[in-house]
């Protein structure tokens, strides 16, 4: 059966996240500012509402975007896709474009989100917009499949069928499955001849060595992370990290785990790699060196476990005695020779972990891999073997850093891709 009478849109979108309203809206509003009419818009929404992965974003606060944006915080096997997408819509132009539908947004450090700090208030105006650019939502229509006739012809799981001249593929990645993004764009993209990178996980908890994060769990602290593969440097940040029973995570472990998942093949990591956090400066080492040696001759009957009492939390402390030393932690401080104690400064100039993975798909906030960026226009976000198909968003083969960064590309190329579909024949495009 059709859903609506063999009516032939000028566009169907699927996905109705931050990336698919976001070319849905443009799309009008690029008609109009063109001169032209507003088209025929229908969604197609796999879940009961629109936008409910952004209404997890950010602890449900939506870190909308970043002060400190640059195509460095872009991870893409085609290198210039998101920096040319970028050059068409800026960040500006982002902004622009969320204060014209009713967001109001506002810094906090480097981050931006929407005045309230709701993620609910985003997809309201959200909602209010795509009521007055007369665009069609309908919700729990769970796309079975999408096949180039004469125009597109997308069919549902209850039957429904939906036709259109042109079509954005906006429905997100394979990570949150619970939201409702569970990968189904690659299968469509792939029928439709694209090739598909295996998706993995991003901005996700790491599973390490536990015995020491088991006992520390629940537990957090500050540090200067250090992300170490086959010796050498390849992340780092600093923030908060948290000690859980399988392992890390915390802002600064979720921050850098693209770059743990990238080296996994098969569930197993292609080179060693540890995690290395650096819990003082130098020059506070240097201070806490002094006052453990004076601890040994001035405390010199309590037990070793209590040498960083006061300087760490107690558990953290101890813990970190026990990494560094190997004896018993109730002999007392006075026995700790010179090199027991550079051993503990040592261990919190960097203390080691050794890393056996991510967790899955259904634990990360975004996802690597997805559509070949080097099959599809970063002028247009028009594919380059099916005319009048479009992606955007998390589908396409480019993550973001932790951040408000995927954020920004969704809303970014989700504009892009509802411009350029704007106009009236689909091998006409144009920049933002």
């Amino acid at each position: 059966m059709s859903g609506n009478d063999g009516k032939i849109y000028d566009l169907l979108i699927v996905g109705a996240g931050a990336s698919g309203i976001s070319a849905a809206i443009a799309f009008q509003k690029e008609r109009k500012a063109l001169g032209q009419k507003t088209g025929q818009v229908l969604i197609l929404e796999k879940n009961d509402r629109v936008g409910k992965k952004v209404l997890a974003t950010g602890n449900g606060r939506c870190n909308l975007s970043n002060k400190e944006m640059s195509p460095a915080h872009f991870h893409c096997r085609q290198d210039g896709f998101p920096k040319t997408v970028f050059s068409h819509v800026t960040q500006q132009d982002v902004l622009s474009f969320l204060s014209d539908i009713g967001i109001v947004t506002t810094a906090e450090g480097t981050k931006i989100f929407p005045m309230s700090k709701t993620a609910a208030s985003v997809v309201d105006a959200f909602r209010y917009a795509l009521d007055e650019e007369s665009v069609e939502v309908v919700s729990e229509a769970v796309v079975d499949s999408i096949v180039k006739e004469d125009v597109f012809k997308v069919s549902c799981a209850d039957g429904r069928t939906y036709f259109s001249k042109k079509i954005i593929v906006a429905c997100g990645g394979a990570c949150a499955p619970n939201l409702g993004t569970t990968g189904d764009g690659y299968k469509w993209l792939s029928s439709l001849g694209h090739k598909v990178y295996a998706p993995k996980p991003s901005i996700v908890q790491l599973e390490t060595e536990n015995a020491v994060t088991k006992a520390l769990s629940g537990l957090r602290l500050d540090a200067d992370l250090t992300l170490v593969a086959d010796g050498d440097v390849v992340a780092g940040h600093y923030g908060e990290v948290l000690f859980t029973d399988y392992g890390l995570s915390g802002p600064a472990v979720l921050q850098v785990s693209g770059e743990v998942a990238r080296r996994i093949r098969k569930d197993r990591l292609t080179v060693p790699m540890k995690v290395c956090l650096r819990l003082f400066d130098e020059p506070m080492l240097e201070n806490i060196r002094v006052e453990l040696t004076g601890r040994r001759d001035g405390f010199g009957s309590r037990p070793v476990e209590q040498i960083l009492l006061s300087i760490l939390p107690q558990k953290i402390g101890t813990m970190i005695v026990k990494s560094a030393l190997d004896r018993p932690l109730s002999m007392p401080i006075l026995s700790l020779t010179d090199q027991d104690i550079e051993r503990i400064i040592s261990t919190l100039r960097s203390w080691e972990f050794r890393v056996l993975g991510t967790k899955s798909l259904d634990f990360a906030q975004t996802t690597i891999g997805g559509a070949d960026c080097d099959e599809f226009d970063p002028d247009t976000m028009q594919s380059k073997l099916v005319s009048g198909l479009y992606a955007c968003g998390e589908v396409l083969d480019v993550d973001g850093d932790c951040g408000g960064y995927n954020l920004t590309w969704a809303f970014a190329s989700g504009i892009l891709a509802g411009c350029s579909c704007a106009f009236e024949k689909a091998g006409e495009t144009s920049g933002n």
